[in-house]
């Protein structure tokens, strides 16, 4: 007897990708091919350029006077001044503190309504005076000096290295940074602490606000984003460490700030090291993190590289 030939599945043929090697595409390739789809270009500080800065302060009068004396520590900026205080430490020290180096450019009483709302209030009130570079600063932060040159070279060296930087800090913590490279890191969330956008980037942050749930997040697709756009799993990102990882927890809408800036072809950048600490909490309990150190520069991508499918063959028959 003659066998009969028989058709049979052959599984598909999945070429798989090292993206550890050399050849494989790199962070600072995904972000150039992101700016030449939104067609924004890489743009370092120019001489004459007007940057400002809105705090927001509630209360909390120690904290607000180490922030403002470690912020005045330099200058070349301007400061506007919203305040939601129930008590009267606050105010009055907006009143009476006498800024060495920064420039008090106005002070708004009452600004209150969330965070959110203090947000929204600063960059607007910001653009609408007309800065070049528009930032945030909460009264919790502790500046090292030299924080706003550092902060401002990170914008000029990510131009020169063809990165169009939305958003920059000089609060830099491990859990948060992408990729080390010379000079500054590539961030995952910038988050509305302390940061500084450049003026196309806080435009868009504004316009996000006023479309309800545009910014919004959750643990699940914060991290499918960067999975999905930069091939990273961010599994490994111990700010979670308390939410169960099957469960989807909402974020705060300042985690949306990165991911919404970078799929409009601008990035977020930050100092190393850092030169901004918290003085309301201790990063390695809270964030279980540490912040960057200088022996961080130019170390490169931080999170696992995802193997992803490229190609896939057909199912044939023989």
């Amino acid at each position: 007897m003659t066998p009969v030939k028989t058709s049979r599945a052959v599984a598909p043929q999945v070429k798989r990708v090292d993206l550890n090697k050399k050849s494989d595409r790199e962070i600072v390739e995904i972000l150039r091919a992101l700016q030449k789809k939104n067609k924004t270009k890489p743009r370092a500080p120019r001489p004459g350029d007007r940057v400002g800065f809105a705090l927001s302060s509630k209360d909390r009068y120690l904290f607000t006077l180490q922030t403002l004396q470690s912020l005045d520590t330099e200058g070349g900026f301007d400061l506007i001044w919203n305040d939601d205080s129930k008590e009267p430490g606050v105010p009055a020290l907006a009143k009476n503190y006498k800024f060495q180096n920064a420039r008090l450019a106005e002070v708004n009483y009452g600004v209150g309504g969330g965070p959110d709302r203090a947000v929204c209030f600063g960059l607007s009130r910001l653009l609408e005076l007309g800065y070049d570079y528009v930032g945030l600063i909460e009264n919790d932060i502790l500046f090292r000096p030299g924080w706003f040159a550092a902060l401002m070279r990170v914008f000029s060296r990510g131009a020169e290295d063809g990165i169009a930087c939305g958003s920059a800090t000089a609060r830099s913590f491990e859990s948060h940074v992408l990729e080390y490279r010379d000079g500054y890191g590539v961030q995952c969330d910038i988050g509305a602490g302390m940061l500084l956008f450049s003026r196309p980037a806080a435009e868009i942050i504004v316009d996000l606000y006023a479309r309800a749930g545009s910014l919004q997040m959750t643990t699940h697709t914060w991290m499918k984003f960067y999975a999905d756009h930069f091939g990273l799993t961010l599994h490994p990102f111990s700010p979670f460490w308390a939410y169960p990882p099957e469960k989807a927890f909402p974020c705060t809408l300042d985690w949306g700030y990165s991911p919404s800036l970078y799929l409009r072809g601008y990035a977020s950048l930050s100092t190393i090291p850092t030169y901004a600490t918290d003085l309301q909490f201790d990063v390695r309990n809270f964030f279980h993190t540490n912040y960057v150190g200088p022996e961080k520069n130019n170390s490169g991508v931080a999170y696992p590289r995802i193997s992803v499918p490229v190609e896939s063959a057909s199912m044939t028959t023989k």
